[in-house]
Formats: C-alpha cells, structure tokens, sequence
C-alpha cells in the first residue's frame, strides 16, 4: 500500500470542483469517477459528513500532513512524453537543456 500524495489527491477530485461547495460525498463520488485507488477513496470517506470546501485548496487544508508526490494524471488525462520519465539535465518538458 503506498502513500496518498496531494497530487493524487488533486487529480482525484478536481472533478468535483466548480459549482459551488462541494460535500464530502461529493468528493467520493469525482474520485470514484476517476479510478482512484482505494486508499484514496478511504481517505476522503474518513472526513466529517460536514465537510463542505469550495475548491482543492480548501480541501487540502483539511488534510494537512499529505505529502508532496510525483504527478498523477487525473481522469482522462494521461503522462505526455517526457512527462513520465526524464532525462537528467532535460528541460522542463524533457527536452533538452536551456542555453545558457
């Protein structure tokens, strides 16, 4: 079982996000909708049913000892190239280094 990151966190639920406060269902519901692992879902559940956030930052300071992790693509989203695995010395997107 491995730790739920932000990241993971944010990519499970932005889903949920844009009409107003969201419920802690609610966010179960976006996360169930992007696959995420159960340990995320058990996560979210482990909140009050009276949590009510308005947006990810919101949210992310209900769960403050979250750790920073790589990126996680969210629902439908996918790693591009150089995304997933990057050279050392690349550029931001896994090109090559800036001049300099």
């Amino acid at each position: 079982m491995s730790t739920v990151t932000r990241q993971e966190i944010t990519a499970c639920t932005r889903g949920a996000f844009g009409s107003g406060w969201v419920r802690r269902d609610d966010l179960c519901a976006a996360a169930r909708a992007a696959d995420a692992r159960p340990e995320v879902l058990a996560l979210l559940a482990g909140l009050s049913p009276h949590v009510r956030v308005c947006g990810l930052p919101d949210l992310l300071l209900l769960l403050p000892d979250l750790p920073d992790g790589p990126r996680v693509p969210g629902a439908g989203e996918a790693l591009g190239a150089g995304e997933a695995r990057r050279a050392p010395g690349g550029g931001a997107r896994g090109g090559a280094p800036a001049a300099g």
